[in-house]
């Protein structure tokens, strides 16, 4: 499985960067920019919405901003065949890192 902003569709509307990183999650890749919706689920428990999911036939993708920037850094997908795997956005080279992949029991 691919990270991709648009990997179930539509994946966003293809925008500039947001005013205010509380309003919506924001993903880019080169120069690219999309904009994600706003969150609407808290993953880390603090009271605020960090993550958004997407979903379709090939399975779900998470997208959390992990630091609170407004900015997808966490990339968690799962497919239909029960394999997962996650990637987290190297801030200094702007390049997504693999950090975990399996299978769900």
């Amino acid at each position: 499985m691919g990270m991709e902003a648009d990997m179930f569709g539509d994946g966003g509307d293809h925008l500039a960067p947001p005013g205010s990183p509380a309003d919506h999650l924001w993903m880019s890749q080169g120069e690219d920019v999309w904009d994600l919706g706003p969150a609407d689920l808290d993953t880390d428990a603090d009271g605020i919405a960090d993550s958004l999911t997407r979903t379709g036939p090939d399975g779900m993708a998470v997208y959390t901003d992990s630091d609170a920037d407004g900015r997808v850094d966490l990339i968690t997908e799962i497919g239909a065949d029960g394999s997962y795997s996650a990637q987290r956005l190297d801030t200094g080279t702007g390049t997504w890192l693999p950090t975990d992949s399996g299978r769900l029991a």
